[in-house]
């Protein structure tokens, strides 16, 4: 039964895309979407979260399932994508009726890379202190008590009912899905020894809250894959492992339930679950941090979990990890350590920046301190946020194209933002950065325009009654969370490309302006033929030194009055949930996509080259070395973008050897972090291991790169990616 996790390995990796679905214990996939189809026909004209709840309801008791005696998690159930199908039904009839005038504008700024957006219900957490303090029953039984009190109280309203009513649904269902599980798995104990403890824990769960470790696990990973796969809520943080499952964790070795090495086990299993479920962008947690007492959160679990990654060698889940002033110094190179040796599926997060941002927006400093890492980076109050982290993008290079342009995109032709002052008008460079904040301001509003737009209908396309139920304020309300239940109900827009702007406008500055080489639409004419026939110049402007990322004060200078501007426009503004909008500086892997629709840029970038990154210098532009573009990078206020912003860097394996390498690595953390800076990651490679694995890709398989937010193998990644990789590669080694 124990330490067979090696032999196991092979089989476990392919639990979902190979799955065994016992056929005698369920509907098959075609008899479960005919029934499905006559219970929506049957449920015409009910509110839409009972008919969301009644189709999860028929899922979880009807599907089939698979349970794997070499696991000691189940959660595999044949569910059709039949709720997600009916979202997408949902959507696409918003889309057409109640968003259909926004469409067209939508459209442009998509095809134009201007700005992005839409209805976001992947960046979510549910409150999990709640589903482990509680139990499947007791977040049941809590949503009785509420109608309950409220029937009493003769304040219950027709809405509240609805809530309640589709929340028990869901609940009811859950909880029997567990119970069909546990007799699979009696069925399944003649087996083997494992599967008679899964059948034990299973049956457990059905009445109450879990107590030991592997209780608290098979939990959270049923509820993740619930949430996220069966109801539709992306779970894109598993919160804090080392606090949430430390009781557990402390309990069993104290009680002696478990050996240390048992423990280690379980952990094993559920974290290579995990990575088998292949979670696009990776499946998120994370570790360490402040407590809401203001202590740190390491303990001996925090070690246990990362040394366990580091050993499956694997890039999902990903890790965040919280820092603060205090965080143990061996536990932060340990992490580093994973960086340097190809590991590098880690961001580092300054506590310090991400509790003063919260708390300077909305959050109290107690509720800050319990803040989860959404996604890449997002920062978000675990149990009282629906943060919505991915509303909205803004390329703000575009307002430097869109301003030469008169508000039409050169490539395409399409009029994007207004149509402003004709550039013979404009005499001076103050002027010109003038119209480039008009039209940032527009890309803006107008991206947050179109989401208020969209929240008003939020819960014509996705009530979340499961996840609703673990978040207290919206079960003391009676309301979803996609309605405005939760405590704080906020939107986000991400900004992008900063140092591509202000290298751009800088350059043009001194082609125009300083040295008077040709006019504002000279230039433009020159951008449009994509530099051809001035090669010389493109080269100068290259090299031209006043950049982004050097410690330079003109860039930097104008790199912090343009961010703060920006974050300005966004921060604060009412969003249609009842909350507000948080301001990001997050490019992700749009830097390539916007890159792409846009057309040559003065700073000597060719059409359709890559912007710049989250908060980085263009690739190979930052010339002074690391420490000056931290120094660039934190002259900005980072506690202006609530919603999170990064740091990526890349270093030369050279450069992070033996024991004096690694301490430089935990330096330049902590260094970043006392500057100001909010989170950083970054990979450790060396250019000829790229170019080997670009013409040689059978051989390097499993050659992890860091993306952005996320990590993926290096030969899975396009040409013009890797290209680009390559790209930073060769800058590093120089």
């Amino acid at each position: 039964m124990w330490q067979q996790f090696e032999q196991d390995r092979e089989h476990l990796a392919h639990q979902y895309d190979q799955p065994r679905w016992n056929e005698l214990n369920g509907m098959t996939p075609e008899q479960l979407n005919m029934a499905a189809n006559r219970l929506l026909d049957s449920l015409a004209g009910q509110p839409k979260p009972i008919i969301k709840a009644r189709l999860y309801e028929l899922v979880l008791l009807n599907g089939q399932l698979d349970l794997d005696p070499a696991d000691w998690f189940s959660d595999r159930l044949n569910h059709g994508d039949l709720l997600n199908q009916l979202r997408k039904t949902w959507w696409r009839e918003i889309d057409e009726t109640a968003m259909a005038a926004e469409q067209p504008k939508r459209k442009v700024a998509g095809e134009t890379g201007a700005y992005s957006t839409t209805a976001d219900f992947s960046h979510t957490s549910p409150d999990w202190q709640a589903v482990l303090r509680l139990g499947l029953p007791g977040l049941l039984q809590r949503i009785r008590d509420e109608r309950a009190a409220k029937q009493v109280q003769g304040i219950l309203t027709a809405d509240q009912a609805v809530f309640y009513a589709s929340a028990e649904i869901v609940y009811e269902a859950t909880i029997g899905l567990l119970r069909r599980m546990a007799a699979e798995a009696k069925v399944k104990a003649a087996q083997g020894a494992k599967m008679q403890r899964v059948a034990h824990t299973l049956q457990a769960l059905t009445g109450r809250a879990p107590q030991t470790l592997p209780e608290a696990m098979q939990l959270m990973v049923l509820f993740w894959q619930l949430q996220e796969w069966v109801e539709g809520e992306r779970v894109r943080s598993l919160g804090g492992l080392d606090r949430l499952l430390g009781p557990f964790y402390r309990d069993d070795l104290a009680c002696n339930r478990y050996t240390r090495t048992q423990e280690k086990e379980f952990v094993q299993y559920f974290l290579f679950k995990i990575y088998a479920r292949k979670t696009p962008f990776n499946q998120p947690f994370y570790l360490g941090g402040l407590l809401p007492d203001g202590t740190d959160a390491v303990t001996d679990l925090s070690w246990l979990i990362l040394e366990t990654y580091d050993e499956l060698d694997i890039f999902d889940p990903k890790i965040h990890i919280r820092v603060h002033p205090h965080s143990p110094d061996l536990f932060l190179k340990r992490a580093l350590d994973c960086i340097r040796r190809g590991n590098s599926s880690i961001v580092f997060i300054n506590d310090t920046v991400a509790i003063a941002a919260l708390c300077r927006q909305y959050a109290q400093e107690a509720e800050a301190r319990e803040y989860v890492p959404i996604g890449c980076y997002e920062p978000s109050v675990m149990g009282l946020e629906v943060p919505c982290t991915g509303t909205a993008g803004v390329n703000m290079a575009k307002a430097f194209e869109l301003a030469l342009n008169q508000g039409r995109d050169p490539l395409t032709g399409k009029q994007v933002g207004p149509v402003t002052v004709p550039l013979e008008q404009i005499q001076t460079f103050d002027q010109f950065v003038f119209v480039v904040k008009e039209h940032l301001s527009d890309m803006i509003r107008q991206s947050i325009g179109i989401v208020v737009k969209y929240e008003k209908h939020y819960m014509d396309i996705n009530p979340s009654p499961l996840f609703s139920g673990t978040l207290d304020a919206c079960v003391r309300q009676g309301q979803d969370a996609y309605a405005g239940g939760a405590c704080y109900n906020n939107s986000s827009v991400n900004c992008a490309c900063i140092a591509s702007l202000v290298d751009s406008l800088l350059a043009l500055e001194k082609i125009v302006y300083a040295d008077r080489i040709m006019s504002l639409d000279a230039l433009r004419g020159l951008l449009a033929k994509n530099w051809s026939g001035q090669d010389k110049l493109r080269l100068r402007m290259r090299q031209y030194p006043e950049k982004y990322g050097n410690n330079r004060q003109k860039p930097d200078l104008l790199a912090c009055e343009l961010t703060a501007y920006a974050a300005g426009l966004i921060n604060g503004q009412p969003n249609g949930r009842g909350g507000q909008f948080k301001a990001g500086m997050i490019s992700i892997d749009h830097y390539h996509t916007y890159g792409m629709k846009m057309g040559a840029t003065p700073d000597g970038r060719l059409a359709h080259e890559p912007l710049s990154k989250n908060f980085g210098a263009m690739t190979a532009m930052d010339r002074a070395g690391v420490t000056a573009l931290i120094d660039s990078v934190t002259k900005i206020d980072h506690g202006l973008f609530p919603n999170g912003s990064v740091l990526d860097i890349l270093l030369h394996p050279s450069a992070v050897q033996g024991t004096e390498g690694l301490d430089k690595l935990l330096a330049l953390i902590r260094t970043y972090f006392t500057q100001g800076g909010f989170a950083i990651h970054g990979n450790v490679f060396d250019v000829q291991t790229l170019l080997n694995a670009q013409k040689n890709p059978e051989q390097y398989a499993t050659l992890q790169v860091r993306v952005c937010g996320w990590n993926v193998y290096f030969v899975n990644l396009s040409k013009p990616e890797q290209d680009e990789f390559i790209r930073q590669a060769r800058h590093a080694a120089v």
